[in-house]
């Protein structure tokens, strides 16, 4: 089993932090006060963990919001800070627990353990807290909450709410602890009033269509005037009249921002969902009984996503999608596509040559490999009409990838076993070209990741060298956690060329399909 790391300066900053919090917990001493002298009944070790504690719940706060401060000020989107979120509250359990267990064996030391228990009300309220908090704790651990996701979220927040209670009883207004309360519940809630801002106040309700697919997802349509970026996703909520109005799920938008001047309608926002248990499951019953059926929703949004500027500076696009992460793809596909009608910008009308723009796409499912072949060439035969003769088109090759056989016995394994990017290859066994478009499928074979990164930069490197101009490189990535670790090790290694001077930039952009 292949372990999917965080990069590497998360890891570096992670590992500092518990550097510090390790230092400051055990590094002063005497971890308790010495029994022969009158020093107060607070065990230095606890006294300094509980501070701590208590000191990381603004981040905590702050790290689990969308529209968070910390967002803002540096740029880094709120799902890429989610393991920083993680590993604060990891951080926070284990001081309390530092916190607890000093207290315990002090009180028990003394004899007085019950007295406590039944006279002061910081320690029954610290257990509550503490057992509010192991909860929210284990259950956010990867493979429970990936497991019980549904009731994870259902439950998350409610749990929060009576932590942050029973842990403001417990601190009792001691010293400064009341501070970091106003502090925790200012940022808290700015972040939430920003978000509500502009789902009520600016976009509104919308109507969202829905189709079920015949490869099993369900396509939403919203007709909108928001704008948004290639990638980014946004928080979705059905208005019903059941328990999902309450929770708002997170979606990829799979089409492009278009203007009206530039396609003559209204943007569209399109999202392929893969339908499971919970909202997803309704929505696939309503497409399935009422199929073009509109729903009132709320949208939260958008989040993360690739910038514009990075898509228009690219040579060579790699896009690299499993399974349901197809969507993802559609819309970098449908964004590269604008750029080739538009006029190239100052710092590109120097540009001789047209870019190019790969995409591989890998699913055991045939009926999803026609999905997305009818899809990818829906988008091409639009562009090439309106930018046959454009010198700022992409050079476009698709290769789709069926990995099971039709009626085969492995129509019980996981998707997500089947997409990455291990195993063989065999040839195309069907080939269409047309223009500057090439369409490959590949029928039973696994698509070699590691090698498509590498021949990218490699012809991305030939083709600097043809037009002395060094090149920039975007991998775009999403899938199942195996097709993100092999890409990734791909584009790890791929970085060499950059040190070596062969390419000027290598973009990676990583998004696993876990909504």
């Amino acid at each position: 089993m292949r372990y999917l790391s965080p990069a590497l300066g998360v890891v570096v900053l992670g590992a500092v932090g518990a550097i510090f919090f390790f230092a400051m917990t055990l590094g002063p001493k005497p971890y308790y006060w010495p029994t022969d002298a009158s020093y107060g009944g607070s065990p230095p070790l606890a006294t300094r963990a509980g501070w701590m504690a208590l000191g990381l719940l603004p981040f905590v706060l702050a790290l689990s919001t969308k529209a968070n401060m910390i967002s803002a000020l540096i740029g880094i989107p709120h799902e890429k800070l989610q393991v920083f979120h993680h590993w604060t509250s990891y951080t926070m359990f284990v001081l309390a627990l530092v916190h607890t267990f000093p207290f315990i064996i002090y009180d028990i030391g003394k004899g007085e353990m019950v007295k406590q228990w039944k006279t002061s009300v910081a320690y029954w309220t610290g257990v509550a807290a503490l057992i509010s908090q192991a909860y929210l704790t284990l259950m956010s651990l990867p493979f429970i909450r990936n497991r019980f996701y549904e009731f994870f979220k259902a439950t998350h927040i409610f749990v929060a709410v009576v932590f942050v209670v029973f842990f403001f009883i417990h601190c009792d207004f001691r010293l400064s602890s009341w501070d970091y309360f106003i502090a925790s519940g200012a940022i808290y809630m700015a972040s939430l009033i920003a978000g509500h801002a502009r789902t009520y106040l600016k976009h509104g309700l919308h109507n969202a269509s829905l189709e079920l697919l015949p490869c099993g997802l369900v396509k939403v349509s919203v007709p909108s005037t928001m704008k948004w970026t290639p990638g980014q996703h946004v928080f979705v909520r059905f208005l019903t009249s059941d328990l999902h109005l309450l929770t708002a799920h997170p979606f990829t938008i799979s089409s492009a921002c278009r203007t009206p001047n530039e396609s003559g309608k209204p943007s569209e926002l399109v999202f392929y969902i893969k339908p499971r248990g919970g909202v997803t499951g309704r929505l696939r019953s309503m497409a399935a009984k009422s199929p073009g059926c509109t729903k009132k929703i709320l949208i939260e949004g958008p989040y993360g996503g690739v910038s514009e500027p990075h898509m228009a500076q690219f040579d060579s696009i790699l896009v690299i999608a499993g399974g349901s992460g197809g969507g993802f793809s559609l819309a970098m596909v449908d964004e590269a596509l604008r750029l080739t009608g538009m006029a190239p910008s100052a710092n590109e009308k120097d540009r001789s040559h047209s870019r190019n723009l790969q995409v591989v796409f890998s699913t055991r499912d045939h009926t999803m490999a026609d999905w997305y072949i009818e899809e990818i060439e829906s988008r091409i035969s639009q562009s090439t009409m309106l930018s046959t003769d454009s010198d700022n088109r992409f050079e476009t090759s698709v290769s789709v990838h069926v990995t099971a056989q039709r009626n085969s016995g492995f129509s019980s394994s996981s998707e997500s076993d089947d997409v990455n990017g291990t195993g063989g290859k065999v040839p195309p066994t069907e080939v269409t070209t047309t223009g500057s478009f090439s369409l490959n499928v590949h029928r039973y074979a696994r698509p070699d990741l590691s090698g498509s990164v590498a021949r990218t930069v490699a012809m991305a490197h030939v083709q600097g060298t043809h037009v002395q101009k060094k090149q920039r490189v975007g991998v775009l990535v999403c899938g199942p956690a195996s097709m993100l670790h092999d890409t990734r090790n791909a584009a790890a290694v791929a970085q060499g060329r950059v040190f070596g001077g062969e390419v000027e930039e290598l973009y990676l952009h990583s998004e696993p399909f876990v909504w």
